[in-house]
């Protein structure tokens, strides 16, 4: 799978939105799907690992 940085997005800008995904991906609902709801810090970490 194609990383944020495969695409051109630039490091520091993706780390400056990440509180800003993570509280977006909470508030889409979808975690609650899953059997254990990640913490806004774990959503950012996912992020951060996936830029990489």
């Amino acid at each position: 799978m194609p990383t944020p940085q495969a695409h051109g997005i630039d490091k520091d800008e993706w780390f400056g939105l990440l509180p800003l995904m993570a509280e977006q991906a909470l508030a889409s609902a979808s975690p609650a799907n899953d059997p254990v709801v990640p913490t806004v810090d774990e959503i950012q970490d996912l992020y951060a690992q996936s830029h990489a």
